[in-house]
């Protein structure tokens, strides 16, 4: 399953969970981005976008196909927010913010990304639902 809907000032998405969805919802990004002249911030969002969805789709939904993710972008005054929302039990997200990782590490690197290319990252409580602000 992979089920867009337009939205006003975006689109929202929801999706089984497999890595192939998550090419195609950056190509909905591009296209999203493309259509409102918006090219130049594809590599920052997109780089976010891939690292939160492998996320939930990895750690949260633990490649579970029967499982959804949701993805959710909305242009807003000056940028992007992105929400991203798994089926998962969440984690304790607090612990990790502001943990650093090695150039070498194979995996843990997504704080890092979020805190150098995101304005605000929130979670909800539970830990399964994560929101990232791009400043422009």
């Amino acid at each position: 399953m992979f089920k867009l809907t337009p939205l006003a000032q975006g689109f929202a998405l929801e999706m089984d969970t497999s890595l192939e969805n998550v090419d195609r919802s950056v190509e909905q990004l591009r296209i999203f981005l493309e259509e409102r002249n918006g090219s130049e911030h594809l590599f920052p969002l997109s780089l976010l976008a891939r690292e939160a969805l492998n996320n939930a789709m990895i750690h949260g939904n633990r490649l579970d196909r029967a499982k959804s993710v949701r993805f959710r972008l909305l242009a807003s005054a000056g940028g992007f927010d992105l929400q991203i929302t798994d089926e998962g039990q969440g984690f304790a997200w607090d612990r990790h913010m502001l943990a650093s990782s090695r150039a070498d590490d194979v995996s843990g690197r997504g704080h890092e990304i979020f805190r150098n290319y995101a304005h605000a990252v929130r979670y909800n409580d539970k830990g399964n639902s994560l929101t990232l602000e791009y400043k422009g």
